[in-house]
């Protein structure tokens, strides 16, 4: 598979507001939803780019194309650490650094995770 490129700010956006909702969304739901002040076009082209980079699946509804994420967001962020730790000279230094920086419950977390076995 194809590094993918990191997704812009409004790109970001799209996809946290696909991520809540229940199911698919067209693209007057997410303009609405995330930018009503930029030009409708403007939201059809990024989620148009989402649908093309595969981080979307387009359907229909009517005469609308429909959009929903591919992956959860859990999924994507997973994904996105994996990617700066193969990025990353020294993968030791970075964990390192990524658990000191976690705040009490978050470490409790990964301590309860670990210890699972996941």
């Amino acid at each position: 598979m194809a590094a993918k490129r990191p997704m812009g700010a409004l790109e970001e956006a799209v996809m946290a507001y696909l991520w809540t909702t229940d199911g698919p969304a067209t693209p007057a739901e997410v303009h609405q939803a995330v930018a009503p002040e930029l030009a409708y076009t403007t939201v059809m082209t990024i989620l148009a780019r989402l649908f093309e980079k595969g981080r979307l699946n387009r359907g229909e509804r009517g005469r609308a194309y429909t959009y929903e994420p591919i992956r959860s967001e859990a999924e994507h962020r997973a994904d996105e650490m994996q990617t700066t730790l193969v990025d990353a000279g020294d993968r030791a230094a970075v964990l390192s650094q990524f658990v000191e920086s976690l705040d009490a419950q978050d470490a409790k977390t990964l301590r309860k995770l670990l210890s699972r076995g996941i």
